[in-house]
């Protein structure tokens, strides 16, 4: 929160906004025998708006009041509230029910969390329209906050799909193909395939297992929704 404070005098900052270290049932997930997170860069603004002609609100966190304690309970309760489906169902979820997991509180499904490689403040424009020095200035903190976090929740498996320059900057021991796909979402034979990657990453002295896949215009966006099952899937089956 006084990060949040001290970056709120940018312009490029959404307001009102609040920072978003995670998303998700917190509560559940360090219960669970198979902890998984997925990364994208940062929180959208749509978070705090429905469309881009309104002004900013917290309609999707209600029981935020300003303090940690409501922030950690918004967070813990978003996907109980109004979350932003069209962006974690268009991406990830279809990918985590292969692996039987879930945002969603309606399934029986482990709970996932997900978290922001970047930064976690919402920003306007959107994080591919910063400039590299508004980039440099929100990852300076913002990689540091998520190292810290992922190494105080220490998940069995992280599901990556950014920008590779992301990647590059953990320290990876190993890395090897475990599934391609050869075919568009049209069905069209790619030119290169699709690939999907383990990793095996340090992060300060903890050590976990990642995935990385690349992203479009969401994460995981270039691959059907059937796809994305089935790469869950094998993930299963390779870590689980």
């Amino acid at each position: 929160m006084a990060h949040y404070e001290k970056m709120n005098r940018y312009d490029f900052v959404v307001k009102p906004s609040l920072p978003i270290l995670f998303f998700g049932d917190l509560e559940s997930f360090v219960n669970q025998s198979k902890k998984i997170v997925t990364v994208g860069l940062n929180p959208s603004d749509t978070e705090f708006r429905s469309s881009s002609d309104e002004n900013g609100s917290y309609f999707r966190f209600p029981e935020y009041k300003n303090s940690g304690e409501t922030l950690v309970k918004s967070l813990n309760n978003y996907f109980k509230w109004k979350p932003y489906d069209s962006w974690f169902k268009g991406s990830f979820e279809r990918f985590l029910n292969g692996l039987e997991c879930s945002y969603y509180p309606n399934h029986s499904y482990d709970k996932v969390l997900h978290t922001d490689i970047g930064s976690p403040l919402a920003t306007n424009p959107t994080w591919s329209n910063l400039s590299q020095d508004q980039k440099s200035l929100l990852t300076k903190d913002g990689f540091e906050f998520w190292k810290r976090l992922m190494v105080e929740i220490k998940p069995d498996l992280i599901v990556l799909s950014v920008a590779k320059f992301y990647l590059d900057q953990l320290n990876l021991f190993s890395k090897e193909i475990i599934h391609s796909v050869y075919h568009t979402k049209e069905a069209n034979l790619r030119k290169k395939p699709y690939n999907l990657e383990k990793c095996r990453v340090q992060i300060d002295n903890f050590e976990t297992n990642l995935v990385f896949g690349k992203a479009a215009n969401k994460p995981l966006g270039l691959i059907s929704h059937s796809e994305k099952i089935k790469m869950g899937e094998v993930c299963l089956k390779t870590f689980f």
